[in-house]
This record gives structure tokens, C-alpha cells and sequence, in this order.
């Protein structure tokens, strides 16, 4: 192990983290950011040059809203804000992705190697780093530590850590050295992905294109009028351009593909790890779930498995809550792994069809879902990934609504004559690393009642980072107003309390004013 190496390696860190893609990148931020010690090990030299992974969903950008990055990444990136359809020559449908009630109605298209930079220097300038070329070889668990064995230029060190998470993808050490089965089924038939030009391209440069044909084609746009190509080759053998090519000649006679960098054949597969947590260890990214690109949900979902875990582990470390609150995290994002592994092995089987009545009955399918505006809707929040939902969680509790329920994520909703800073809208007042308070008076509630309930949680809630009053009706010491339609949206008549999570869901709702319910709330999720 060389002299630097061994000096960026702390014996005794909090938090062990293995892989340093976008998911490990993004739960060092998160610990990082709460103070919490965490060592990111990762067993490449460098970081990748380039990786497969492309688009950022909505959800993803609200993540790093959060951290103050969005801007970078909408200026890095490509606004994609429509997903076209087409098979057999004819265009199916469009659905648009702006019918998710989001400020971002787009994804963004951007290499993932971009994002993992963008992470890293965000990670480096809050006093992180990557230990490169080290890499996990063993792990004994213990009842109050985790002894890890790591190995860097054929020299091993060994560490103890309070916890050991696993972000080192599908191939995982951590997920080996636990035990932890991978259960599900490896998909037969292999992918290809290169990027392009598109020389004589006349279309829409802001719109993913589906050829849902033989092989199927998906072009996701990159900056600069590029394109990441995914396609399902004929054979180990065949010539990618030359199959991709065909494809797109039937849709825009003439178009060639020029610039070609990174042809790459790739194998994929459905698989969700049986458990999130042994112990001391978890897993969070590919290294607890597998699935196909043709939706675009890995790398996002392992964002999202970050930004879930991240808050609660620190609570853990900071002694403000205890270890079965990370039971919780398992709870919330397996089902959510499970679901889309489920939803791309139906994407897999729609695009291997081969019989021209059975391509029919799927074309007629997508026109139909597409034609009506209740499902485009139910199709674009779940591309967006902002449908994600953890109502049945033991961190969930209180009131069900009407309107915003517990276990739901707080939606973007406009502010008017904010009291507090210089936020627009009711969601970026919790970009907080602790929880947010949010107490609302409806159109019958008084304006005084709400910030009495506010100096009382403020002053009996010590976990709590902020406590914010706002009120539909004009009036009030220290209340800020909230658009009358923004209460009807979110159920709140007379004085709601919202308890909001760090990862912007909704922990907590009270409908009737008891400060203390919502004090009993915190009080048990932190014992």
C-alpha cells in the first residue's frame, strides 16, 4: 500500500462505504453532510471515462435539488421531455413526461460518469473522499462492530467500522461476504448500448425514441445533439451500427449514424437481494437489485436507496435514534426494487414479441394507454419515479388525509409571501438534513393558532431542523401565506401539521392540532 494510501484510510471510521458509483457517491454525501466519519473505497485507479447509464429522472433531480446540485446537472444535461413510441414504421404514441406535478416536466439526458463527478466534487468539498484501488476482502460481523479486511497494492489493512454498506454493484463483495442471497433470473438475451450522430436526423433532439421493431432500438438524447443507443443485437456477432441502422431507415430514410464511440455488448438481469440488511451490513444500488435498462430505473433507483438510507444512518451513528430504525429501510425500498425488476421483465417479454398478431395487441395497447390522459399520467409518474410510496412503514404514522397522506412524497407546491428566506415553493423549505415541521392553516383555521403550534413544536422537537408556519388567510405574528389552492391540494382546512422526512416524504400528518402527537411521533422514531 503506497504512504498516501495508507494515510487516507481511518482505522475506525462510522461507516464503511464500498463502491464509489452514483449510489455510493451520493450516500457518502448524505453521512458526510451530517457529520457522520465514512471511508468510500472503491477498487478502480480512477473513475470511469465512460459509463452506460444516461437519463436522470425527476425524482433524481429533486434529490439533488436538495443538495443545491440541480442547476449543475440541467445545465450539463439534455431536457428530454417526451418518450416516442414507434414499431413497424408507424409513430404509436407520445407520452409526455410534464403531467407529473413537478417543476422538472423532463428528464435529463447525461452520462453517468458526469453525474459520479458532480457527486464527487460535491463530496470533496465538504472534507470527503474516494479511496481508489483498494478494494474489500473480507468481513467478520460483530454484535457491535464490523471488522472489514481491505486490500490496496497487495498489501491488506484491517479496519473496524460501526457499519458496512455494500453500493459495489451486481457483482457485490459485501453481499457475498454477508451471506445475502440474490435471488431471480438472468436475462438471455444481451443488450448493446454506443453513442452516435445522427447525420440527416430531422427529428425533435429533446425526445427519448422507442423503435419497438426487430431488434428493438432506444435512442436517449445526450448533449450536443448525440444519442446513447440501446439496442438487442441479433447475435454475439452481429454489426451494431449496421442492425441499429436498419431499424432507423424505416422511420427517416437517409440517417446514418457517424461519430460512434464506446460500442459495448452487455448481459442484464432481474434480481432483488433477499434481505437489505444483516446486521451491521447492508446493501443499497446494484448491489441489491438487478434489472434491465430498457425503463431507465437502476442507477436512479440507487439514488433514491441512498438518499432513503443515508438520513437514517446517520441518526443511528449520532446516537439520536436506535439500530431497528434501519429495519425501515428495507421495508421501504425493496418493494420498490421488486417493482421495477417486475416492470422491466414485462418490457423485456413486450420486446422480444415476434408474432405479428401478438406486435399488433402490444401496438394497440401503448396507443391505448397513451390515448387516455388518466393513465399517461399514471405512465409518466411512474417514468419519473415520483409515484414511490412507503404508506405501510413503521416511519409512517397519523392522519390519512384528505389530501397529502403519510408515507407519500410532499409534492412541488407554490408558496405566496413566504416568511422564511427566499423559497418559492412549500418543498424547498425542507431541504434540511433533520426533519422539517410544516404546520398549515386552511381557509378555516386562525392564523394565531398556527403559530402558537409552532412555538410549541419548536421548542419541544430537538430533532427537528426547521418549523414553519404558513397560513391560506392574511394574518398572524411570523406566518407566512400559502396559496389557497396549495391547501385544497394538500387537504389542509383548518391547522395540518406535516411532519417531513429528509428525504421529502411525508413522515407525520395531524389534522387536528395536537403538537404533542406529533412530538410522540419524533420522540418514537428516534427511541
Amino acid at each position: 500500500m503506497k504512504p498516501d494510501q495508507q494515510e487516507t484510510i481511518d482505522p475506525s471510521p462510522q461507516v464503511l462505504v464500498v463502491g464509489a458509483g452514483p449510489t455510493g457517491l451520493l450516500l457518502a454525501v448524505e453521512l458526510v453532510r451530517r457529520d457522520v466519519s465514512c471511508l468510500l473505497i472503491d477498487t478502480l485507479d480512477a473513475p470511469r471515462g465512460w459509463d452506460r447509464a444516461t437519463v436522470l429522472h425527476e425524482r433524481s433531480l429533486q434529490i439533488f435539488e436538495a443538495l443545491g446540485l440541480a442547476e449543475l446537472f440541467l445545465e450539463e444535461g439534455v431536457r428530454t421531455r417526451v418518450a416516442r413510441f414507434r414499431s413497424d414504421g408507424a409513430v404509436l404514441a407520445e407520452g409526455s413526461l410534464d403531467l407529473a406535478s413537478s417543476r422538472y416536466g423532463f428528464q435529463i439526458g447525461i452520462s453517468e460518469e458526469v453525474t459520479e463527478s458532480v457527486l464527487t466534487d460535491y463530496l470533496h468539498a465538504r472534507g470527503g473522499a474516494v479511496t481508489r484501488s483498494t478494494r474489500l476482502v473480507g468481513l467478520t460481523p460483530g454484535e457491535d462492530a464490523v471488522s472489514a479486511t481491505l486490500e490496496c497494492a497487495g498489501e491488506r489493512r484491517e479496519i473496524v467500522t460501526g457499519w458496512v454498506v455494500g453500493c459495489d454493484g451486481y457483482h457485490s463483495a459485501v453481499r457475498e461476504a454477508a451471506g445475502i442471497e440474490f435471488p431471480g433470473t438472468d436475462i438471455q438475451v444481451p443488450w448493446a448500448v454506443f453513442d452516435a450522430t445522427l447525420e440527416g436526423w430531422m427529428d425533435d433532439y429533446d425526445v427519448a425514441s422507442v423503435h419497438l421493431d426487430r431488434p428493438p432500438v432506444i435512442l436517449t438524447p445526450l448533449p450536443g445533439q448525440r444519442w446513447r443507443v440501446y439496442l438487442r443485437p441479433t447475435s454475439e456477432t452481429s454489426d451494431l451500427i449496421v442492425e441499429a441502422s436498419e431499424v432507423l431507415e424505416r422511420y427517416a430514410p437517409g440517417v446514418r449514424f457517424t461519430g460512434v464511440e464506446n460500442p459495448t455488448r452487455f448481459r442484464c438481469h432481474s434480481r432483488v437481494a433477499e434481505r437489505y440488511r444483516s446486521g451491521r451490513v447492508l446493501l443499497a444500488g446494484d448491489a441489491a437489485h438487478a434489472c434491465t435498462p430498457a425503463e431507465g430505473h437502476g442507477m436512479n433507483t440507487g439514488l433514491q436507496d441512498a438518499f432513503n438510507l443515508g438520513w437514517k444512518l446517520a441518526m443511528v451513528c449520532r446516537g439520536a435514534s436506535g439500530p431497528d430504525l434501519l429495519e425501515t429501510y428495507e421495508a421501504e425500498r425493496q418493494p420498490v426494487a421488486e417493482r421495477i425488476v417486475s416492470s422491466g421483465a414485462a418490457a423485456e417479454r413486450a420486446h422480444a414479441l415476434t408474432s405479428v398478431a401478438e406486435r399488433a395487441s402490444r401496438d394497440a395497447e401503448i396507443r391505448r394507454t397513451f390515448a387516455n390522459p388518466e393513465s399517461a399520467r399514471h405512465e409518466a409518474a411512474a417514468a419519473s419515479e415520483l409515484d414511490r410510496s412507503y404508506p405501510h412503514s413503521r416511519a409512517i404514522g397519523g392522519d390519512d388525509g384528505p389530501g397529502l397522506a403519510p408515507g407519500h412524497l410532499l409534492p412541488d407546491t407554490r408558496l405566496v409571501e413566504p416568511a422564511v428566506g427566499e423559497a418559492s415553493a412549500l418543498h424547498e423549505l425542507t431541504h434540511n438534513p433533520g426533519f422539517t415541521l410544516l404546520v398549515l392553516g386552511g381557509p378555516e383555521a386562525d392564523p394565531g393558532q398556527v403559530g402558537h403550534t409552532v412555538a410549541h413544536l419548536a421548542e419541544h422537537c430537538p430533532v427537528v431542523s426547521a418549523v414553519h408556519g404558513l397560513s391560506a388567510r392574511p394574518g398572524g405574528e411570523s406566518v407566512g401565506r400559502i396559496d389557497g389552492s396549495t391547501a385544497t391540494q394538500l387537504g389542509a382546512t383548518g391547522v395540518t401539521a406535516f411532519a417531513v422526512r429528509p428525504d421529502r416524504y411525508v413522515g407525520f400528518r395531524d389534522n387536528r392540532g395536537r403538537p404533542d402527537a406529533v412530538k410522540e411521533y419524533l420522540d418514537a422514531l428516534v427511541a
